[in-house]
């Protein structure tokens, strides 16, 4: 019997022209890995939220959804509740609470656990995900990082027998994602649990998965193994299913394809692509793909002056905390397209809101073309100075994504918003959903939608934080256009990410922030030569066969 399984399920929101999902049928059998994959708006957090009753969206629903064997819908509230765990893609959707403790215990206490049990509980879990100096600290003064481990944490004091997740490593930094999905494979083998996963970023999931679903327009067009998978991508030579593979795979697949070695088998990982590296002689690479240049970052550039600048900057979230920047001093200078790193928790988004002026530090300055923020009028800040925020959701406040980009065309001052608004939305691919509510849209085109708003007052500087989570590759390449047509007119670029393959592609510089400092800043090729964790998976590859990428011609 299959822990979870649907059965040729349909549904379409309401008033929506066609179905998200359509005769979707799956299963996921007991301690089952299972990632889900698939475009933007594909289908797979609408299938999620079904499968977790109390989430389930508005609208019609046909087929069948079963755990255990029996329709969810005949579950007794309680038990439902407590044997599907949900863990969301965005985790300030999740918490409810106000601090960390308080938020551990949430679940637990509505369903009227014993304080004994609870804190037996407690302990065993802040343990495992090393949240005990975080139990006092208040929900809203966490990294994004740190809010997505607590979601988990608290999902898992109930003890589900099945988890799902949608994105959960897509605001985490590289090695604490690669600590989740080892946290999440020991609770797949150990407790034996199912767990379903939706991801983009699937590098490191396809060596530790049992299957993988792929969606593609609300219907299911591959299940099989992650291997399979890998050979079906190369085999249809569609570029989203290509580029979703891992780096290594591609360059694998694409350097010697299967038919001529039957007998290997796709490599999923660096340490199984090291058997395709030559003894000697050149390696042939597959480079990043992208349908616009990537800058040339090798020629010599005149320095620039300084846009944005923070002189001796210190900022705490409260009056006796530790400083999150400690006396930072930095410069993001026009003309420049940045790519800013660090660890969760290391103050990359609170930088980000320092620059753009919707925090003040304690002490320390932050300036414009070298005014002070203090002598700029916020008008004049907000014209020259875009920001999108870690969670698009911030951005909208209308019923409709039109109503939203409309009202971001008047405050840009423009003479037409409702033509603006439709420009926008045609040149993001997003016209189509312009009569949409925005929570009813995929992460990647709430992320996307933001980002038309940010852009309407078409600002000097523009500072995105995690721009590229939810969005699949081909949304990234997208993504890539516009920012890269932006920086082509002079705009300048600073973006806050754990995405090191597109910074490695796109990025004239990178920077790391540790310690409340910027530790490391310089070009990208010199930045991920010697980095363990900070470094594609192709730098990787070729730094244990004694070259680095860029000598072996890989980006």
């Amino acid at each position: 019997m299959a822990s979870i399984e649907l059965e040729r399920v349909t549904f379409t929101y309401p008033d929506a022209e066609r179905p998200a999902l359509s005769r979707v049928s799956m299963k996921a059998a007991h301690g089952e890995f299972v990632v889900l994959c698939g475009a933007s708006g594909s289908g797979k957090s609408s299938l999620l939220r079904l499968i977790k009753r109390e989430l389930s969206p508005g609208g019609r629903v046909s087929g069948a959804i079963r755990l255990d064997g029996t329709p969810i819908e005949r579950w007794p509230a309680r038990e439902a509740a407590a044997a599907i765990g949900f863990v969301m893609q965005h985790p300030d959707n999740q918490l409810v609470v106000d601090t960390v403790e308080h938020e551990l215990a949430f679940g637990m206490e509505n369903l009227g656990l014993e304080p004994g049990a609870m804190r037996r509980r407690m302990a065993e879990m802040a343990g495992f995900f090393g949240l005990e100096p975080l139990l006092d600290r208040r929900t809203d003064t966490l990294s994004g990082g740190q809010k997505q481990l607590v979601n988990l944490a608290a999902v898992l004091m109930l003890q589900p027998r099945v988890l799902l997740l949608d994105e959960p490593t897509a605001q985490l930094d590289p090695l604490a994602a690669r600590e989740l999905l080892g946290m999440l494979k020991r609770l797949n083998e150990e407790w034996a649990m199912t767990i379903v996963l939706s991801e983009h970023r699937i590098d490191d999931l396809l060596p530790i998965a049992d299957r993988v679903v792929r969606l593609d327009g609300g219907e299911v067009v591959f299940d099989g193994s992650p291997r399979d998978y890998a050979r079906e991508a190369v085999r249809r030579g569609d570029p989203a299913w290509r580029l979703s593979l891992p780096g290594v795979t591609r360059w694998a697949l694409e350097r010697e394809q299967p038919a001529a070695a039957p007998h290997r088998e796709p490599p999923l990982s660096v340490k199984e692509a090291r058997g395709w590296l030559p003894a000697t002689g050149e390696i042939s690479s597959v480079p990043f793909e992208s349908a616009v240049a990537v800058p040339d970052v090798s020629a010599p550039r005149r320095e620039a002056d300084a846009l944005l600048s923070a002189d001796g900057v210190f900022f705490a979230y409260e009056k006796h905390a530790p400083a999150v920047l400690q006396g930072l001093e930095w410069q993001l200078r026009a003309g420049d397209w940045v790519v800013l790193f660090g660890g969760n928790g290391s103050g990359k988004s609170t930088l980000l809101q320092l620059l753009a002026g919707l925090r003040q530090p304690q002490r320390g300055h932050v300036r414009l073309a070298g005014a002070k923020f203090s002598r700029i009028s916020p008008a004049e800040r907000f014209a020259a100075i875009g920001y999108l925020a870690q969670n698009p959701v911030l951005h909208y406040a209308h019923d409709t994504l039109r109503e939203d980009l409309r009202q971001a065309a008047r405050q840009a001052g423009l003479s037409d918003p409702a033509a603006a608004a439709e420009r926008a939305a045609a040149e993001f691919g997003l016209a189509a959903l312009l009569d949409r509510h925005p929570h009813d849209l995929s992460g990647g085109e709430q992320q996307l939608g933001a980002l038309a708003m940010t852009l309407m007052s078409r600002p000097r500087a523009l500072l995105l934080d995690e721009p590229t989570k939810g969005l699949d590759p081909l949304a990234k390449l997208r993504l890539a256009e516009h920012l890269s047509a932006l920086h082509r007119d002079g705009t300048t670029l600073l973006l806050a990410t754990h995405d090191v393959e597109f910074a490695a592609a796109y990025a004239t510089r990178c920077a790391l922030l540790f310690g409340g400092v910027i530790v490391a800043d310089g070009a990208p090729d010199d930045f991920f030569r010697d980095n363990l964790f900070y470094a594609t998976s192709l730098h990787r590859l070729f730094r244990t066969h004694g070259r680095t990428a860029e000598e072996a011609g890989a980006r």
